[in-house]
């Protein structure tokens, strides 16, 4: 996951707890359990004051969570943060309503844990404390942290630490890192995120077609299936080239198929449901952030069926994986010809054919040279 901030990069990685006393599980468990319910009853009575101001809580808040919960009032403080930043998450949606968390993670910063080396069979250990039950867990660090750790990153002084059914207790680690100055050199490629590609470039790469007749013979339901997508996608996102880009332009999805119920056939829905598209797109905007590479959104509408050399927009000229220009006979891939229409968008500063000038839109879009 990419958590941001001004002046570092950040990035978490997640160990389970396995080799854990049980008494010492049991008690972190159980703090988990308090520390979820605490956050419910905070957002429930921000939600109620509608107060959706980003400082602390009023100390009347924090003694109340504090005195319900029988907890310090550093933590509820901490309970407080967290709160506000789900409620901050469901205010930036269409419909809102009162968020509540289900899953069993609690926030924690340096006031909290401490990690440090350890001389033994483990690599490192966390301390617990200041309201989080006094407990000292030891681990080892998986292949993921040790690749950052030799690339330069360093472990943070927050975690979290949560619980889930399959696997039981876990900590995140977060790791940091300077972020790099934005290239200020370079050209501007727009990436389509297709059906039958992972990823196709407007400099003509084509990552990750092999996939697509590989996932089809994969068991959807199996249980590793997730992980083998997810170890497939991170492994051709490594084949993709950015040699001498200065930007990078990929296609806004949110909301992309809301009120598109029934436009799309069986067969395209499965194949939709192959391409991890929001995790692809977080993977994609870590190796930028990494290169200095900035990235812009844009609207995908009509991008696969305006024509990159005229400017001629008919939904014809889509067919299926193919692009063919009712106007010029211009003939491409269709997610190629996606993509050229992203870097297009890029280059002319506009978020959406739509608010390009008129000539280049709907109707007067032939009148392009």
């Amino acid at each position: 996951m990419n958590l941001t901030n001004n002046n570092k990069m950040k990035r978490t990685s997640r160990i389970y707890l396995k080799e854990v006393n049980i008494n010492k599980v049991n008690k972190l468990e159980e703090f988990l359990v308090t520390y979820n319910r605490a956050v419910n009853y905070t957002i429930e009575r921000l939600w109620s004051a509608q107060d959706f101001s980003s400082g602390f809580l009023s100390k009347e808040v924090t003694d109340g969570t504090s005195l319900k919960f029988n907890i310090t009032a550093r933590l509820s403080q901490c309970i407080g943060k967290q709160s506000k930043e789900i409620i901050s998450s469901q205010l930036e949606k269409k419909n809102k309503r009162m968020p509540r968390i289900h899953k069993t993670i609690a926030n924690l910063d340096g006031r909290f844990t401490r990690i440090d080396g350890f001389d033994g069979s483990f690599d490192k250990c966390v301390k617990f404390g200041s309201g989080v039950p006094g407990v000292v867990i030891l681990f080892n660090l998986n292949k993921q942290i040790n690749a950052l750790l030799n690339d330069g990153w360093q472990i943070g002084k927050s975690i979290r630490l949560g619980w889930n059914k399959e696997n039981g207790l876990f900590i995140d680690l977060i790791l940091e890192k300077e972020r790099p100055e934005k290239r200020a050199k370079g050209k501007i490629i727009g990436i389509d995120r297709g059906v039958n590609s992972m990823l196709f470039t407007s400099d003509g790469q084509d990552i990750g077609s092999e996939m697509k007749a590989e996932m089809l013979s994969v068991d959807k339901h199996r249980k590793s299936y997730h992980q083998y997508i997810t170890t497939e996608e991170n492994r051709y996102i490594k084949k993709l080239n950015l040699e001498g880009v200065k930007a990078m332009v990929i296609e806004d999805l949110k909301n992309v198929t809301m009120n598109k119920r029934g436009r799309f056939s069986r067969g395209v829905n499965r194949l939709l449901s192959f391409w991890h598209y929001a995790r692809v797109g977080i993977r994609l905007e870590q190796m930028c952030e990494e290169l200095g590479i900035s990235v812009y959104r844009k609207d995908p509408w009509k991008t696969s069926q305006r024509c990159p050399e005229c400017g001629n927009i008919e939904r014809r000229n889509r067919r299926g994986a193919n692009f063919l220009c009712l106007r010029r006979g211009h003939v491409d891939n269709v997610d190629h010809v996606g993509a050229k229409n992203l870097e297009f968008l890029g280059l002319a500063g506009g978020y959406s054919l739509r608010s390009l000038p008129s000539k280049l839109n709907g109707g007067s879009v032939n009148e392009c040279p």
